[in-house]
C-alpha cells in the first residue's frame, strides 16, 4: 500500500474490553502513532454482539482464555495484570473437568455501558477524550494499583470528570441528554457498515479498498500499514514513553 500521507483510523473499542484497554494505553504512549489521527469510536455489548457476531461469555474456556491472553500482552507492554489473571481464575473449571460440557449456563447480568460510553463522547466533545478513557480503563482493569472501580458507576465518572476539568452533571448525564443520540446512532451505522466483530477493530479507508485489523496484538501490521514500513515494528514496554501531548 503507498500512502503519500497519514491516513486517518477509525479505532472502534469498548470500555468492557480489556484488549481495547491495553491498545488505548499502547496508541497513546507509542512515538510510533503520534502523528496518526485516530477517530474514536465508542461500541459496547449490545451494539457489536448482535446476530453476526459471538458473544464471548456463552463459553467458559473462551472467557478463562481472554483474561489470561490479556495478562500476557499488559505485561508486554509494562502494565499491571493482576485484575486480569483474578477475573481469569473466575472462569477456570478444575483440572481434569471438560470445558465442552461447560458452556451453557454462564448468564452475564445486563450491564448499564450506555452511561460510560456516552459520557466518553462528552469528554471527547470537549477535548478530553483519550485522557477520559485512560482514567476509565485505569479504574476498570486496576491499572493505578487502587483496586478495580465500576466505570458504570455515575460517582466514579463524576470524579473522573473532575479530575479532568469537566462539568460533573453534563458528562454523567451524558447518557439521558439527548446530545449525543444522533451520534451514537451513526456510529452504529458506520460500524456495521464497516463489519466490526470485535474490538479494537481498525479501519483504514482508502479508495481501492479499506483495510482491517482486529485485536491489540495486531498495532504493529497496523503501522506498517500506514507507514509502508518494511519491517513490522516492536510496540513494548520498553518502546513506550510519556503520554504523547497530542493524545488529550
Amino acid at each position: 500500500m503507498h500512502m503519500t500521507e497519514t491516513p486517518a483510523v477509525r479505532f472502534y473499542f469498548s470500555f468492557r474490553s480489556p484488549f481495547s484497554a491495553i491498545a488505548f494505553y499502547r496508541l497513546r504512549r507509542s512515538p510510533l502513532f503520534k502523528d496518526v489521527k485516530f477517530e474514536l469510536i465508542p461500541l459496547w455489548p449490545e451494539n457489536i454482539f448482535g446476530g453476526h457476531m459471538d458473544n464471548p461469555t456463552d463459553s467458559l474456556f473462551k472467557m478463562a482464555y481472554i483474561f489470561s491472553d490479556a495478562a500476557r500482552q499488559a505485561e508486554e507492554a509494562g502494565l499491571p495484570s493482576a485484575q486480569f489473571k483474578a477475573i481469569a481464575e473466575q472462569f477456570k473449571l478444575p483440572a481434569g473437568m471438560d470445558y465442552s460440557k461447560e458452556k451453557a449456563g454462564l448468564e452475564m447480568p445486563e450491564e448499564p455501558w450506555r452511561i460510560t460510553h456516552l459520557a466518553f463522547l462528552h469528554a471527547q466533545d470537549k477535548g478530553k477524550g483519550w485522557a477520559f478513557a485512560d482514567a476509565v480503563f485505569s479504574r476498570r482493569f486496576n491499572f493505578d494499583g487502587k483496586g478495580s472501580k465500576n466505570v458504570m458507576d455515575p460517582a466514579v465518572l463524576g470524579e473522573i470528570a473532575d479530575e479532568l476539568g469537566l462539568d460533573v452533571a453534563e458528562t454523567v448525564n451524558a447518557h439521558t441528554s439527548g446530545r449525543f443520540d444522533d451520534d451514537h446512532r451513526e456510529m452504529i451505522r458506520q460500524g456495521e457498515a464497516d463489519g466490526v466483530f470485535g474490538v479494537p477493530f481498525f479501519v483504514i479507508e482508502q479508495a481501492e479498498g479499506n483495510e482491517f485489523f482486529w485485536g491489540n496484538d495486531r498495532l504493529p501490521f497496523l503501522h506498517k500499514a500506514i507507514t509502508n514500513a518494511e519491517v513490522l515494528p516492536v510496540i513494548n514496554a520498553d518502546s513506550l514513553r510519556e503520554v504523547q501531548t497530542s493524545r488529550c
